[in-house]
């Protein structure tokens, strides 16, 4: 069933406070909806307003984060005025909290949940912990992510988002009230199905692209080099990056991004006397745009699971090749060959022999440009997420007709 030409959307996110790409794809998705007719409502929170709080109000929100009255107000509200056919969420932890989910089922709205990462089932939502991939909280207990403090490596926190999961869990919040949930890529949809959720209800549909092809027209710099765009920390493999980079002095590499280990970074490089690495901080999007249509080719180091990043399709967008760790969704996204190369993740001797090759065959790597940009045009083009999402809506609606009578609320 096709969804009407034009139906009303609620939209709702929990900004992060250091801006993800979470934040990036909500933006992007409603002004796609928008420019294309659709009357879309937004319901957000911003991580930032927690700074300003006065400590009391930092205590109630911690508090807050396991079913906050403020949104069950504020959406029975909102639905109320604005009667929404369909909510898509992106996060809402910790200001919203997961009391967003029962109020909008209690109002009869088709809900559909962007799966951005795996926060339902995993205390840092990374599936990753001291460097390495993390299974525990699938198939082991939970609360041993409290004993490591998997969650900004501190115990109490990482106690507090587990007891929120935890109850939440044992309520169905994630399963009962959910219409359809997107996966990014076909692993994660693996990853969600083992953990226990509807094979049925979980769509498979990645990101849009946010640049154009058009950025790809500026001519390219003399000098060919590569180019890392992301957080500076454990799990982004910025460290294996460079471990293999100061091996390849003859491809120039750009580091733009911050982090936790930008200090350790710099002084691995200083130390290493690599003054072929240049880091270039914190950029805008446009910055970042420019130098990606530019580069030779990017590099994609990630260890943990990765979703669907948005520095990886954007540089196919603009037909950069991408060298990435073979992580996650990423081979879905980055066929060997066509679009790029993969190693294995954590693998400095594997990374450095690929940039080696790149940095000797430059014309051959250009060569890839145009494949990896058509590549790019048969599943990341804007359009062609405009018309998934209508098609997830569509599902989501008749979906919650049909099975919302099955579905007990549990008493407050």
């Amino acid at each position: 069933m096709e969804p009407p030409a034009h139906v009303t959307i609620l939209v709702c996110h929990n900004h992060y406070q250091i801006r993800a790409g979470e934040d990036q794809v909500f933006a992007a998705e409603v002004a796609l909806l928008r420019a294309h007719g659709q009357r879309v409502v937004t319901y957000t929170r911003d991580n930032a307003e927690i700074t300003a709080m006065p400590f009391w109000r930092r205590l109630w929100s911690f508090c807050a984060a396991f079913y906050n009255p403020r949104t069950v107000r504020e959406l029975r509200a909102l639905v109320a005025r604005e009667k929404p056919d369909v909510a898509q969420v992106h996060n809402v932890f910790p200001l919203i909290s997961p009391a967003l989910y029962w109020t909008l089922r209690r109002a009869g709205v088709p809900l559909v949940q962007t799966m951005h990462n795996f926060r339902f089932v995993c205390i840092n939502g990374l599936l990753f912990r001291d460097g390495t991939i993390c299974h525990d909280c699938l198939t082991g207990s939970r609360w041993a992510g409290v004993r490591r403090q998997c969650y900004r490596a501190s115990r109490l926190c990482s106690l507090w988002y587990a007891l929120i999961l935890w109850w939440h869990q044992r309520r169905g919040t994630f399963t009962r009230t959910i219409d359809r949930y997107i996966a990014l890529n076909s692993f994660t949809k693996n990853i969600l199905v083992d953990a226990g959720f509807d094979a049925a209800r979980i769509i498979v549909k990645p990101n849009a692209a946010t640049v154009t092809p058009d950025a790809a027209a500026a001519p390219p710099p003399a000098a060919p080099y590569a180019l890392f765009i992301g957080r500076l920390s454990q799990e982004k493999g910025v460290m294996t990056l460079l471990a293999a980079a100061v091996r390849v002095p003859e491809l120039p590499l750009q580091i733009m991004g911050d982090g936790p280990l930008a200090a350790q970074a710099r002084a691995f490089v200083a130390q290493a006397g690599a003054t072929h690495i240049e880091f270039k901080g914190y950029c805008t999007q446009a910055h970042i745009a420019a130098a990606l249509a530019q580069a030779l080719v990017l590099v994609f180091p990630s260890e943990c699971y990765e979703n669907c990043p948005m520095t990886v399709i954007n540089a196919l967008t603009l037909g950069t090749p991408v060298v990435a760790a073979r992580t996650g969704g990423v081979p879905d996204f980055v066929p060997e060959g066509r679009a790029g190369w993969l190693f294995p993740p954590g693998d400095v001797a594997a990374l450095a022999a690929r940039m080696a090759w790149v940095a000797a065959h430059a014309d051959d790597v250009r060569t890839l440009r145009p494949h990896a940009q058509a590549w790019a045009a048969t599943y990341f083009t804007p359009q062609q997420n405009y018309e998934r999402l209508l098609q997830v809506y569509a599902a989501a609606r008749p979906g919650a007709r049909a099975t919302r009578a099955a579905r007990s609320t549990p008493q407050q």
